[in-house]
């Protein structure tokens, strides 16, 4: 069996800043393919070759047009181009091949291609509510074509991977065949790729929590430091942003309209040494506070950076559920309300002096990571699933 994955996710792609977590997923995936035997390369369809990519996987460039668009009518030929490009795939593919795509191309132009003879098998990765998301932004003909062809994209599909079962659910459904093999499988993370931390001695007098992030508004940190304002207690909450992004200048006039400049230090971008220096003075790590911001109506998520935190041995607190993880090790995780409410800092503290004293955590979460989280292991289902796939289409 051989995998040709296709992506044209213009998230994976942050041009020359190197800081693209969904690039470097990607690049993890195949590399764990590749680590289980299994032969694959990486299609990129792009406006670019994109610079500063991860090396060591084998890798084809297909020139496209995609985001951003100047109007709407290019972003119609995109998706065309896209379909396209994808069809030429599936023309010159041969009988051991899985297509593995990256998203949906919602376009008639994909029904055809998927609905013609072909020997490859063509299965897609799904990471979110795509329709939903483009209602939120008022991107109405995109939500006009996900209604007309996703369903009979997915009909003709020989099979789709969520990274939840909220997901995964979502889209069977809408494929509206019984018979459509699904596969639920998390995010993943190459443990190896971040040291175990060495955690600081916590003297129940200060506390302080890391957020690692390119902060924007659903990472929901203003309900942390709103939080911050309201406690009274006895312990020093110190919180440290670690990341730039959109959101950053609005949380550092809140910062100093409520008077925190001694609490809240924003350290912008780091890596390596320097970002690892932080894990080790840190305590207690902060995952997303605001994903009901997104009006999604998500109630799962399966994040890079909960993966980061378990693997660099952190205990972490979240908004969202985290299904692989939360009902897995939940002492090592603190749930707030999906609202705006602020967080109440006093739970924290009390988290602190409940989970810090146990000297074995760090390296309970690393094994944990290690034996559920590392892309050898996800990619080993995933391949499962393939390989199933591959022996049903050829009893056909």
């Amino acid at each position: 069996m051989k995998v040709t994955y296709i992506t044209y996710d213009s998230n994976a792609i942050l041009s020359n800043s190197g800081k693209s977590g969904v690039i470097k997923k990607i690049f993890a995936q195949l590399s764990a393919l590749q680590k289980l035997g299994v032969c694959s390369e990486l299609v990129i369809m792009h406006r670019y070759l994109p610079a500063n990519l991860p090396e060591g996987s084998k890798m084809r460039f297909i020139e496209a047009r995609t985001a951003p668009y100047k109007n709407i009518w290019e972003k119609i030929r995109s998706s065309a181009d896209i379909a396209h490009a994808i069809g030429e795939e599936i023309k010159s593919t041969s009988g051991d091949t899985v297509l593995y795509i990256r998203g949906l191309v919602p376009t008639p132009k994909m029904v055809r291609a998927l609905r013609k003879r072909r020997k490859c098998l063509v299965v897609f990765e799904l990471q979110s509510f795509v329709e939903r998301e483009a209602a939120l932004r008022s991107s109405w003909e995109t939500v006009f074509a996900m209604k007309l062809f996703y369903g009979k994209v997915l009909r003709y599909a020989d099979g789709i991977v969520g990274v939840t079962n909220e997901i995964a659910l979502h889209y069977f459904k809408m494929s509206k065949r019984r018979d459509l093999p699904y596969l639920v499988n998390g995010n993943g993370i190459d443990v190896n790729s971040v040291p175990i931390r060495t955690p600081p001695p916590f003297d129940g007098k200060n506390l302080d929590l890391l957020c690692l992030a390119q902060v924007a508004k659903w990472h929901g940190l203003d309900r942390l430091i709103k939080g911050m304002a309201e406690y009274k207690g006895d312990v020093n909450v110190r919180l440290h942003i670690v990341g730039d992004g959109s959101e950053v200048p609005n949380l550092k006039r809140l910062v100093a309209d409520l008077k925190l400049e001694n609490s809240v230090a924003f350290h912008g971008f780091k890596t390596g040494k320097e970002l690892d220096g932080f894990f080790d003075k840190c305590h207690i790590a902060v995952g997303s506070l605001g994903v009901h911001r997104n009006g999604n109506n998500r109630k799962e998520s399966s994040t890079l950076k909960a993966r980061e935190y378990c693997a660099r041995g952190i205990p972490f607190i979240y908004e969202i559920e985290d299904p692989e993880i939360t009902n897995k090790i939940p002492e090592f995780v603190l749930k707030f309300p999906s609202d705006e409410s602020p967080v109440e800092i006093h739970r924290i503290v009390e988290y602190a002096f409940d989970v810090l004293p146990n000297v074995g955590y760090t390296y309970e979460m690393r094994k944990f990571a290690e034996d559920n989280l590392d892309w050898r292991t996800k990619m080993s289902i995933l391949k499962s699933f393939l390989e199933g796939l591959s022996r049903k289409e050829g009893s056909e």
